[in-house]
């Protein structure tokens, strides 16, 4: 009968040694490598941030300069005076085609024939020098307002109004004429000043009298 007996005993085994030189010098090699690495990543943050808080800034500084020139701008800039008064007139010219559109609107058959045909009328007699700011259309009477670059050939515009197919039946007569200087007025910022003098003037019409010329 055989008996196996351990002749080693535990306390000639090799142990590790958690302090011996080799463990402690890796251990201190690692760290210094890692303590490195995160120094690296510190500092590449803080240039990355750096970086970010400087084009803030420089925007910052854009907008501001751009706030500062607005506000000079805004208080150099002078209120326009012809601007109620453009307003006005645009407010009229609006009220006086929505009372041509009422008017042919209503009109049913025969009297909506009419107003359109008296419109096509004026743009039928339409030329250089002449130009319409303004008309009432009534079924007894016409009453229009315009412009004329040469007071001489208002005579010659009544003629072909008074020979305009559309307007058989009616005379046109001159109302009122009267000369404006646009020098003297003031002109709106951006809009293309009027020519250096024109006429206003108002035309109504009129039953023509029995044997009158067409």
């Amino acid at each position: 009968m055989s008996q196996q007996i351990n002749l080693l005993l535990p306390e000639l085994r090799p142990r590790f040694d958690w302090l011996g030189l080799p463990v402690v010098v890796g251990a201190a090699i690692a760290g210094i490598v890692l303590l490195t690495l995160l120094i690296q990543y510190q500092s590449f943050r803080e240039n990355h941030l750096k970086g970010q808080a400087a084009a803030i800034e420089g925007q910052f500084l854009n907008l501001q300069q751009q706030a500062q020139l607005l506000g000079h701008t805004v208080a150099n800039r002078k209120p326009n005076a012809s601007l109620p008064l453009e307003i006005a007139a645009a407010r009229a010219g609006v009220a006086q085609r929505r009372e041509v559109l009422d008017y042919v609107a209503q009109g049913t058959g025969e009297s909506a024939g009419i107003y359109s045909g008296l419109l096509q009328g004026f743009a039928n007699q339409a030329g250089d020098g002449v130009w319409l700011v303004g008309f009432s259309l009534a079924p007894n009477a016409l009453e229009i307002k315009g412009r004329l670059l040469d007071p001489a050939i208002l005579t010659r515009y009544i003629d072909r109004l008074n020979g305009e197919p559309a307007f058989a039946g009616r005379r046109f007569a001159a109302l009122e004429m009267k000369g404006v200087d646009p020098s003297a007025l003031p002109v709106a910022q951006g809009k293309i000043a009027p020519p250096s003098r024109y006429t206003e003037f108002v035309l109504r019409s009129e039953a023509a009298s029995v044997g009158a010329k067409p």
